[in-house]
This record gives C-alpha cells, sequence and structure tokens, in this order.
C-alpha cells in the first residue's frame, strides 16, 4: 500500500495534542524540585533539574522554550486542589518520614506492569495502590505512569508530524548534565530523551537509579534518621503571621533565589549565542549550590513553633511581571529582591555566626549578578546600570 503521509490538518492537530502534554511534562518536573528540595535529597533534585531540562528540551524543539516565571506553571502545596497532574495526589511540602515517601512513592509510581513484590516489600505497609493504576483521576490519565506512557507513544509515532528545530536553544551535553543531556533534532533523540526521564523516575521500576526504586529503599529504612520537624507545606502568610519576621525574610529571600533560578533557566532556552548561554549556565549552578541550598540548610535549622522553618518555594512578584518580553527586568528585580532579604536578616539576627554565614550566602549572590549582568552587557552594552562591563 502506498504511504500517504499526513495532511497539514492531520499534523496541526497532532501538534496541538502533543505540545500541551509537553508543558504539563514541564510542570510535573518543576512540581517535584521543591518536593526534593524540603527534604534535602541532593540526588533526587539533581535529577529532577535534568528531568526539566530534556523536557524543555523536547517542547522547545516543537515549539518554544517554557516560561517558568509564571504563576500558572509555577505549582503550589499543601491546599485541597494541590495535586500533580490533576490527579489525587497530594503535592505537600513536608520533611522525609513515612507520609512524604509514600507521596513520593506515589508520583513516581509505575502505570504498568505492577511488579511482583518481595516478602520485604510486601510488609512495607505501603499498600498495593501504590504500584497499581488507582491513584487518582487523572482528566485522561489514571496515573503519571499511565501520562508518560501516552507521550511515549505519541513521541515513536511523531515523526511525519512533526518538525524539530531550534537546536541552539536547548541545553546540550557540554553545558548541563554531560552524560545524560539530549538535544532533540528528530524523533530518535526526541524518544531518547524522554527515556531518560521515564527510566530515572516515572512509571519505571527495577532500574537502579530509578527514584521510584531510591524511595522504596528509603521507605524500607525509613526508621533509622532522624529529620528536621519542619511546618507542613509552609507559606509566606504563615512566617508573617507567626511574626517571626527572621524566618518570614529568610522565606522571602528564598522564594527570590527560586524564581531568579526559574527566570534564568527559561531565558537559556530563548539565547542561542554560546557566550551568554555560558553565563546564563553559571548562574544556575551558582544559585542553586551558592545560593538556595545554603539558604534552606540556614532555615532548618531555624526555630519555628515546635520545630523548625523550612522554604516555601512560592511565587515572588516583581513590577515586570510575567511578560516574557520584560524577563531580564524581572530578572534585575529579583537579584535586588534576594539582597534586600539577605540584608534585611542580616538586620535581624544578633548571632555574629549566623550574621558571617548569611553574608556568605550575601557574597555568592554578588557573584550570581555579574554573571547575569555580564550575559545582559552583551545583549545591551550601551545600558547605564551595567557599570564596568560596558
Amino acid at each position: 500500500m502506498e504511504y500517504v503521509p499526513p495532511s497539514p490538518e492531520e499534523r496541526r492537530k497532532f501538534k496541538s495534542t502533543i505540545v500541551p502534554m509537553l508543558r504539563e511534562a514541564v510542570k510535573v518536573e518543576l512540581s517535584t524540585i521543591p518536593v526534593g528540595h524540603i527534604t534535602l535529597s541532593a540526588v533526587v533534585v539533581h535529577q529532577e533539574m535534568l528531568h526539566l531540562a530534556l523536557a524543555g528540551n523536547l517542547l522547545t524543539s516543537i515549539e518554544s522554550g517554557p516560561q517558568l516565571y509564571s504563576t500558572a506553571l509555577l505549582p503550589t502545596y499543601g491546599g485541597e486542589n494541590d495535586v500533580i497532574l490533576h490527579s489525587n495526589i497530594p503535592l505537600i511540602l513536608e520533611r522525609c518520614e513515612k507520609n512524604n515517601l509514600e507521596c513520593f512513592l506515589k508520583i513516581e509510581a509505575p502505570y504498568q506492569p505492577p511488579p511482583t513484590l518481595t516478602d520485604d516489600e510486601e510488609s512495607a505497609n505501603i499498600g498495593y495502590s501504590l504500584y497499581a493504576t488507582t491513584v487518582g483521576s487523572l482528566t485522561e490519565y489514571h496515573s503519571i505512569g499511565e501520562f508518560y506512557t501516552e507521550l511515549e507513544r505519541m513521541i515513536k509515532a511523531c515523526k511525519p508530524y512533526i518538525d524539530f528545530t531550534n537546536k541552539d536553544l536547548q541545553f546540550s551535553p557540554t553545558e548541563f548534565f554531560p552524560d545524560k543531556m539530549t538535544q532533540v533534532t528528530g524523533q530518535k533523540s526526541a524518544h531518547h530523551a524522554l527515556k531518560i526521564i521515564i527510566d530515572q523516575g516515572e512509571g519505571s521500576v527495577g532500574v537502579e537509579d530509578a527514584h521510584y526504586q531510591m524511595f522504596l529503599e528509603l521507605y524500607l529504612k525509613r526508621t533509622e534518621w532522624e529529620c528536621y520537624a519542619v511546618p507542613k507545606s509552609p507559606t509566606i502568610k504563615k512566617y508573617k503571621d507567626s511574626g517571626n519576621m527572621l524566618v518570614y525574610t529568610l522565606a522571602l529571600a528564598s522564594n527570590a533565589a527560586y524564581c531568579y533560578l526559574l527566570i534564568t533557566i527559561q531565558k537559556t532556552w530563548q539565547i542561542s549565542n554560546l557566550v551568554r548561554r555560558r553565563a546564563l549556565i553559571a548562574n544556575i549552578h551558582s544559585i542553586m549550590i551558592n545560593i538556595m541550598t545554603p539558604l534552606a540548610e540556614f532555615m532548618v535549622e531555624e526555630p519555628f513553633e515546635n520545630g523548625k522553618a523550612a522554604p516555601t518555594f512560592e511565587f515572588y512578584p516583581t513590577a515586570a511581571g510575567e511578560d516574557p518580553d520584560k524577563v531580564d527586568d524581572a530578572a534585575r528585580e529579583l537579584q535586588a529582591a534576594i539582597k534586600q532579604r539577605l540584608d534585611e536578616a542580616i538586620a535581624l539576627t544578633p548571632n555574629l555566626i549566623k550574621k558571617e554565614r548569611l553574608n556568605a550566602i550575601k557574597f555568592s549572590v554578588d557573584g550570581c549578578l555579574l554573571a547575569y549582568t555580564y550575559y545582559y552587557s552583551l545583549n545591551f552594552p550601551s545600558r547605564s546600570w551595567i557599570g564596568s562591563f560596558n
């Protein structure tokens, strides 16, 4: 039978289906980063950042890069309607204990086939529902694993329907995660990128470094460690209402840093110049390692109510707003906000050692300012605020 290529209408319909799915995949990966970060699970955060970059590369190759600095995309946690991908799996920020690990197992649960449990796994009292497809009623899917199964099916069938572009706007192995990063240039590389996400996490069982396998092992050993007693799904409002201004200010600094990270990642999917990309990617590493991590470590040592404080991972608004055309203005406001909130926190604590720790974080913020300023100077060399980079 003679091959008949799809019509323009069929191609349009296929693209109009797969693009929203890829945007949902970006949102899924973004929503799990704070959940891992608040448990201080470095391995999980590392892999979820890879998955976010891969999902963003997939989306960029078909349409345009994600807009991460967005109230519509940024997940919220702890509310009645705060669930992952329209399922019944709650999005909750809490310490790494039984309930939290069960949430992780639900998020990373496979779709098919359910595994045969060992005697130890059977006795771990996590229940069959964590392995089966009854984790919720998604709009179109019964589980996260099923969502990725359907997305994989579409990727496998996409060759005659999709023209892949924008390789120069995607994260490359020389820039980010050299062993795993994939630039999407066709159906084969698109499937490879998605398989990395699936094999390391959602819908995967028996893969050594898969999230599901890691969390199952953690669950079985959950009585062997102690966790900070942090509040469940903390919010800026809760901190402010408590009157603990130091914790409140630290949380604002953390949120500004988180949004600054997202806006830097977002910008990287829009720039092809290698020198400019290098400056932005240096910023990504510095924000995560030198600002967000020490801020989180500082907060989980800070008393709050009957335990300790923790980051809230909420949207930090700017005057520039969420307009993609004003992303650089928003970035500059977020830069300034991090420094302002750290200065306020330094003034609020009488402890000299704590002041030194916060000043060290502030020093790292200055390095991030220089990196982003350098990128900005390459784009707008006439702007007076750039100073020495003119």
